[in-house]
């Protein structure tokens, strides 16, 4: 049993009104090259985000990285092998030091120096988290008999989250701008959750089906929500980016369908027509979206070139990183549907064929026939599908002994196509790889019969090319998953 500890320290000073964050990380037993990325801003300005805005290696079990603000903010460090997604609230002056341990394969992360007991609060409450929030979330659903009776319950929980925030404040635990960030971050989670119940209540068949509220106290949820928590606020703007792009999105959409009233829209020639209601977003907000869009999903299916997007914002901060962007696509060398196996012992690639199949069916039938094989779903910007990375090892030992082919199949856009192949060697990714493209969501739909396909989704094909598990057990769960593929393929 292996365990990493990592030890990162922040320190903070001021240069010409902008402040010179040194991150330095150290490891025991962590492997060189390992990358560790950071989502943060682009420039000096906290409210220009960009996801994986800036990266850094490890070297000799150390990693240093410097960044810029002029005002305070977040910043990310997202999954790897040796780091869970942490957030950090930045401050002038802070020193944070970090304690990551990884023993079987999950993390326990400690905090000293200043704002440490913050930090710690804010990345080990149930309310910043998606997965542990939505349940509260569900339950106050349940247990309300009505409108006011569910933001009661939502009231009271905020404020048992933010008392433990006072308590700190009032002590002089943390600071005052961490403080400030951190009240506004608590908006903004329950909003997301609140909403994203709200519409599951309304579209999803089953929960229609078993759900007590009626479609107009659904309504005025949404409502009050908006006018607790109004997603177009501009206080929110040093909060974490990819918070504040979700629950402006959902705003955008409530107002399209009418349970938000706003009568003009900020027409800026950005969206194709099923994301049109995004033109209801102030200026501001659209730019944020739209290279948000791009960095998910790239120019492509964002439906927004290089050109489009210099023209429509001249002077935005983002067009360095959005230019970087376009060079890599330009530069892309495998072309899409490309079929490849890598070896991690070599970072080597041996391409198969650049097919475009029919789906995952026709593609196993035509390359690996009589084998069973075992496909993971991913995409380059899905941060729970690099998480999942971690346990991949373990995972094709398994996979090997049982003779089992192990394909990833990737459903990004095209323009992603060399952060792929990046990516693959990044987590040293052995095995058969395929860039399906996001042209592959579709013929998935039909496949497993569902409207929506999540990632990260794992499949289980057996040796007639049958598909035999439509949704296995994640790689992280060990033993679990083994045992599930066993039974299946006896």
């Amino acid at each position: 049993m292996k365990i990493y500890y990592a030890f990162l320290f922040i320190s903070f000073c001021t240069v010409v009104n902008a402040q010179i964050v040194k991150v330095e990380g150290e490891f025991v037993e962590a492997k060189d090259s390992v990358e560790i990325t950071f989502n943060k801003s682009v420039d000096l300005d906290n409210k220009n985000y960009w996801m994986n805005a800036d990266k850094t290696l490890i070297k000799n079990n150390k990693f240093s990285r410097e960044f810029n603000f002029s005002t305070s903010g977040t910043i990310t460090i997202n999954n790897s092998a040796y780091t869970p997604k942490t957030e950090l609230i930045v401050d002038k002056d802070s020193k944070i030091k970090i304690l990551f341990k990884k023993d079987s394969g999950v993390f326990k992360v400690g905090f000293e120096g200043t704002n440490a007991v913050g930090l710690q609060e804010l990345n080990s409450s149930a309310m910043f988290r998606y997965k542990t929030l939505m349940p509260i979330i569900t339950e106050f659903f349940n247990e309300s008999a009505s409108v006011s009776q569910f933001f009661e319950k939502i009231s009271t929980f905020q404020l048992q989250t933010i008392k433990k925030f006072d308590l700190l404040y009032q002590e002089h635990k943390i600071s005052e701008s961490f403080y400030s960030i951190v009240r506004k971050e608590t908006e903004l989670a329950l909003l997301f959750v609140i909403n994203d119940k709200v519409r599951a209540l309304k579209e999803d068949t089953d929960l229609i089906n078993q759900s007590k509220w009626p479609d107009k106290d659904l309504n005025e949820i949404i409502v009050q929500a908006d006018k607790m928590y109004n997603a177009f606020d501009k206080k929110y703007n040093e909060c974490n980016g990819a918070h504040r792009v979700v629950v402006i999105e959902q705003k955008c959409y409530n107002i399209s369908k009418g349970i938000l009233e706003q009568k003009f829209k900020n027409e800026l020639g950005l969206w194709k027509k099923e994301l049109d209601y995004y033109s209801y977003a102030p200026s501001d907000s659209q730019e944020l979206m739209i290279t948000n869009n791009i960095n998910f999903l790239g120019f492509e299916k964002s439906n927004c070139s290089l050109e489009k997007f210099k023209k429509i914002f001249p002077k935005s901060p983002y067009l360095s990183v959005l230019k970087k962007l376009d060079d890599e696509f330009n530069r892309s060398q495998l072309a899409p549907y490309t079929l490849m196996h890598y070896s991690s012992a070599s970072d080597d690639v041996a391409v198969i064929s650049t097919t475009k199949y029919e789906g995952i069916k026709d593609l196993i039938a035509k390359n690996f026939p009589n084998k069973a094989v075992f496909v993971d779903l991913w995409a380059t910007y899905c941060a729970p599908c690099k998480a999942e990375f971690s346990y991949s090892e373990e995972l094709r030992d398994f996979l090997e002994t049982k003779n089992i082919v192990m394909l990833y199949v990737s459903v990004d856009s095209r323009e992603f196509n060399q952060k792929w192949q990046h990516d693959i060697s990044q987590f040293k990714l052995s095995g058969n790889h395929y860039f399906a493209t996001y042209e592959e969501l579709d013929s998935l739909k039909k496949l497993l019969d569902e409207k929506v396909v999540a990632i990260p989704r794992y499949l289980l094909f057996n040796q007639k090319g049958e598909l035999v598990l439509k949704n296995t057990e994640k790689p992280s769960t060990g033993k679990k998953l083994y045992s599930q593929i066993t039974r299946e393929l006896q």
